[in-house]
């Protein structure tokens, strides 16, 4: 027996190895039975999306082997496999355990709140452009996103209420190319209904969040800035729910915003002052 618990640590490894390892797995060895546990440290709920179907010697699955497993905010012992022998006279193995990743969200989330009239994510009284819009030609093929073009250190609000949920602000480069995509200060705050917003191109230490906190609508989040993949000061704002299936592994979304004096609701679009 532990031959075999030591061949089933050995095959988690090795795909823990492909994983964004923002979930613990393990297993848990029984006379006639695997089961294998996940843990999220996070604040936020993570989806684990295997690649595939086990490969299995003389075990087979109760039910059937979900895809996508959604674990809780900081919980453990979540149960996401069990393996039972078929004869227990003979010899089982697990041949092949899928690769699996992990998203930011609960991926199982199909629906959301379309009818959300968001405000828009600058102070009232401040009027900005439009410089890209939806499935713009620079950076938003196929992308539901928002880029207003602003000056550094403009104060940036919360377009809708949450939680904090991620927070980066050490970046201090800027460049119009992709290679520079991972080097932008953004926020990531959670929705009630699943969804995701995240606020980029932030200035160095112009986070005034932390993960965790909990954010009014209205409420100062950060400042403005030009880092990462950019061509000019501005915020790019893009509200997604997680997607396995995506090329990006998400489904960005269009938001309704309140414009004007907050009696009329639209979509923005590219070039517009508002």
């Amino acid at each position: 027996m532990m031959k075999k618990l030591i061949t089933i640590i050995l095959i988690i490894q090795s795909f823990l190895a492909f994983s964004q390892k923002s979930a613990k797995m393990y297993p848990e060895v029984k006379r006639d039975s695997v089961i294998y546990y996940a843990d999220n440290i996070e604040i936020y709920p993570i989806s684990i999306t295997f690649e595939g179907q086990p490969a299995l010697e003389n075990l087979r699955i109760p039910g059937t082997f979900k895809m996508i497993q959604v674990l809780p905010p900081q919980s453990t012992n979540n149960k996401v496999a069990v393996f039972v022998v078929n004869d227990k006279k003979k010899g089982w193995k697990i041949k092949k355990m899928p690769i699996y990743y992990t998203l930011a969200g609960d991926a199982t989330i199909k629906t959301y709140d379309s009818d959300y009239k968001y405000d828009l994510p600058f102070q009232k009284g401040k009027s900005f452009t439009i410089h890209q819009g939806y499935n713009g030609v620079f950076s938003h093929q196929n992308e539901n996103s928002l880029d207003f073009t602003m000056p550094e250190g403009t104060e940036i609000t919360a377009a809708r209420e949450g939680k904090v949920i991620d927070a980066v602000q050490s970046n201090n480069t800027g460049c119009p190319t992709i290679s520079y995509a991972n080097l932008a200060n953004y926020i990531s705050i959670l929705h009630s209904d699943g969804t995701i917003a995240q606020y980029f191109h932030l200035k160095q230490n112009g986070v005034k969040v932390k993960a965790g906190d909990t954010v009014k609508k209205g409420d100062v989040i950060g400042l403005s800035g030009n880092t990462g993949w950019t061509n000019g000061p501005h915020l790019h704002f893009v509200c997604f729910l997680p997607s396995p299936s995506s090329p990006k592994q998400r489904n960005t979304i269009q938001t309704l915003f309140r414009t004007g004096d907050g009696n009329k609701t639209e979509y923005l679009s590219q070039k517009k002052l508002i």
